[in-house]
């Protein structure tokens, strides 16, 4: 009992020991792993400037001025080689350089450079990731395009009404127009910014449907095309494009390169990487992304539907007045059926779309027109020389290659091209003009812009993503001559719409699915 009593006291006496603090030891060492978890970030953080900054000095000196001269140097050293092996040799690493690599290497100099723009970097990455996804199948480009096409519809939700807004300043404007007796330019007055690129939009939807009405009656009529292959003009810009090609392919006849120029521009597909960068465009004006610009997506779409929708009337009228005689033998009988007798059946068969060309539709290029419009319009926004210098160098190449293959004529190309840029800074004034007003209509609608848009549900998605659906569907899997069915029914229920409500924001996604359908039919 003694020895227990002394065990008891002593053990009471003695200082209690610490038991260890699970809880506490694992806070402190989540502390420690948290801590480098950070610093882990904020290394790779560090790390992400130097990586970008060290690619965009390599791409600097690949895209430089030494670079360019030496393939200038390599391409006319061809001339004084006598072994026709290295004349091909020096020809394609000079012109691969020059027309190919130097456009995208440049363009990956603008991704990658952060001094340049939001803006410009996003539409510069548009076009690069377009070129890029390319090589997938069809149908999951077009899958894309349109999820894109969903998600920017409902994130452009606007935070106001879209109908116009009656200023003081703007009445003055109004009561200003009123007075001119030209009664166009009376109700053009008081149509909104958003208002006017929605007519152009169906200006455009009607002058395709019209002119591929107009391209087979040309051909229906044009009887030496109908009997058989008429003789071709004379073409000088071909003749050199192909003595080029020879040589710099090695081949004896200029058919024997053709394949390996096809698989170039399948793989550049430099109109969709156009189409793609437009997107962006609009995106990035619409939402504001990056540096604040006055311009807006109402104004570059009005800019470009008016010089598009003019570039095609004045194709229409040209291969109108004077028929050229196709260069791709047999074509009548490859793309239409023999002219019927019945006036019924003309008009059936002119509206079966000519996505693959007519045969006498030649002077201007409709290609050419629609390729350099989109082109005009997204550089316009992107505002970099060198990505500009770079998107029309591939679509020189892109023209040149047309050109070659002889499904157009040299001239074709040249004047469509020359004329869409004419027309593009022709109808500035129209972008410009409505911008400011638009300006002055916003100026007095800022109370306006707190109210915030109706929360997402069912319906408002659904909405949203019926227009996107149906474009993926005729574009997949919709045989081609059911495509101008589509269009124009598209083009009715916008035409309704805007009867109807005015121009909202949902009637913008509605064309601009029936404008992502419409260039993928035609393109």
């Amino acid at each position: 009992m003694m020895a227990k009593a002394r065990k008891n006291a002593a053990s009471a006496l003695s200082p209690p020991t610490s038991t260890p603090d699970n809880s506490n030891m694992n806070i402190g060492e989540y502390d420690e792993l948290d801590g480098n978890a950070k610093r882990a970030r904020g290394q790779f953080k560090w790390r992400i400037p130097r990586f970008t900054k060290a690619v965009n000095r390599i791409l600097c000196i690949l895209t430089s001025t030494a670079f360019s001269t030496i393939a200038m140097v390599l391409l006319l050293a061809r001339f004084c080689i006598a072994n026709t092996g290295l004349q091909s040799t020096s020809s394609k690493i000079s012109m691969g350089y020059l027309f190919v690599a130097k456009p995208l290497l440049s363009t990956l100099n603008v991704i990658c450079n952060n001094e340049e723009g939001t803006m410009t970097r996003i539409i510069a990455f548009s076009f690069l990731s377009s070129i890029i996804c390319t090589q997938f199948p069809k149908w999951l480009s077009a899958l894309v395009g349109n999820c894109a096409l969903f998600a920017f519809g409902l994130a452009s939700r606007q935070v106001v009404s879209q109908q116009s807004h009656s200023t003081p300043i703007h009445s003055q404007l109004q009561h200003a127009a009123n007075r001119d007796s030209n009664m166009f330019q009376r109700t053009w007055s008081r149509l909104g910014l958003k208002e006017r690129a929605a007519i152009g939009g169906l200006a455009v939807a009607v002058s395709m449907l019209t002119e591929n009405f107009i391209i087979w009656v040309v051909s229906a009529t044009y009887q030496p095309g109908i009997d058989g292959t008429p003789e071709p003009l004379q073409d000088n810009g071909r003749i050199v494009l192909e003595k080029l090609v020879m040589q710099t392919f090695n081949v004896s006849a200029p058919y024997m390169a053709s394949r390996i120029l096809q698989k170039l521009r399948d793989g550049l597909n430099v109109q969709w990487a156009l189409v793609s960068s437009l997107g962006a465009a609009f995106v990035c004006l619409e939402l504001q992304l990056g540096k604040t610009s006055q311009r807006t997506l109402a104004g570059l779409a009005l800019h470009a539907l008016t010089t598009l929708a003019s570039a095609r009337l004045i194709r229409t009228i040209s291969f109108s007045l004077t028929v050229l005689p196709s260069q791709v033998p047999n074509c009548y009988a490859r793309h239409f059926p023999p002219p019927p007798k019945e006036w019924k059946e003309w008009i059936m068969v002119g509206l079966l779309p000519s996505s693959r060309g007519g045969c006498n539709d030649l002077i201007l290029s409709g290609h050419a027109t629609i390729t350099s419009t989109l082109g005009c319009a997204f550089t316009s926004a992107a505002g970099n020389t060198s990505f500009s210098i770079a998107v029309w160098t591939l679509i020189a190449l892109d023209y040149s290659i047309e050109a070659y293959q002889g499904l157009h004529y040299s001239v074709d190309m040249w004047l469509g091209c020359i004329v869409t840029c004419l027309l593009w800074h022709l109808t500035k004034p129209l972008e410009v003009g409505g911008e400011q007003e638009q300006n002055i209509q916003n100026a007095d609608a800022k109370k306006e812009r707190t109210a915030r848009a109706p929360a997402l549900n069912t319906t408002i998605i659904s909405m949203y993503a019926l227009p996107a659906v149906v474009a993926f569907v005729a574009l997949t899997f919709v045989p081609e001559a059911y495509t101008n069915y589509f269009l124009l029914s598209y083009s009715l229920f916008a035409g309704i719409m805007f009867a109807r409500s005015g121009f909202t924001n949902y009637l913008q996604h509605v064309l601009m699915c029936e404008l992502c359908f419409g260039l993928g039919a035609y393109l």
